[in-house]
């Protein structure tokens, strides 16, 4: 159930991507992995990266609210492909919906980082971005790094890691997966997540918080 996108749209958001993070010095913050990750320590991190994360609703910041308005629009119509081939997908979903969720980042892995720890994006953890919802994951490679994609345990398969691919998959423990390292280049990825439920619904909860 893991499937790939291509186009060239994938593509020039992608280099969008990375000018973006290039040039946004400022919002620039260390990874973090997840909220209960009690087995990381400063020695052996479960991940090593440089975040900026993306808000698709706020209007605060104009460059970054036009990028994430194009990035949901993208990820968006691949969900729609992703569920025209698995139509029983969506039905077994709460209000047989799924949508984007709005929160995302972009995440650069300098030579030698990378979320080296097995793991996956379902938890249980009270964040904005809902993880108990999480149906799906998504990745945006941005750039083209041989040996550096996303290697999946289970289905004993690693992603490589190509500019303007999109990989769906699902969030939860039957895709435990973790990034490969190259030790020589650096590899920028966008990624987010596809919960269950009304978009609408969802931000209502999100204004209310």
């Amino acid at each position: 159930m893991i499937a790939c996108y291509r186009n060239s749209g994938f593509e020039a958001v992608a280099d969008g991507v990375v000018s973006f993070f290039e040039k946004r010095v400022d919002l620039h913050r260390n990874g973090v992995s997840f909220s209960n990750d009690n087995d990381s320590s400063v020695s052996n991190p479960a991940k090593v990266s440089t975040d900026i994360s993306l808000v698709a609703i706020d209007h605060s910041d104009p460059e970054a609210f036009a990028l994430s308005t194009v990035i949901v629009k993208g990820v968006t119509a691949a969900l729609h492909q992703y569920l025209e081939e698995r139509p029983l997908f969506r039905d077994c979903c709460p209000d047989k919906s799924l949508f984007v969720v709005p929160i995302f980042n972009i995440q650069r892995y300098g030579a030698g980082e990378g979320f080296k720890r097995w793991h996956c994006d379902w938890t249980i953890s009270n964040e904005a971005t809902e993880p108990s919802h999480r149906v799906l994951a998504w990745i945006l490679y941005c750039n083209d790094i041989a040996s550096a994609g996303t290697e999946f345990f289970w289905q004993q398969h690693h992603e490589e890691a190509e500019r303007g691919k999109l990989a769906i998959f699902p969030a939860g423990p039957s895709h435990i997966h973790r990034g490969r390292v190259n030790y020589t280049k650096t590899k920028i990825i966008l990624t987010g997540w596809i919960n269950a439920g009304l978009r609408d619904s969802y931000i209502s909860r999100l204004a209310a918080s």
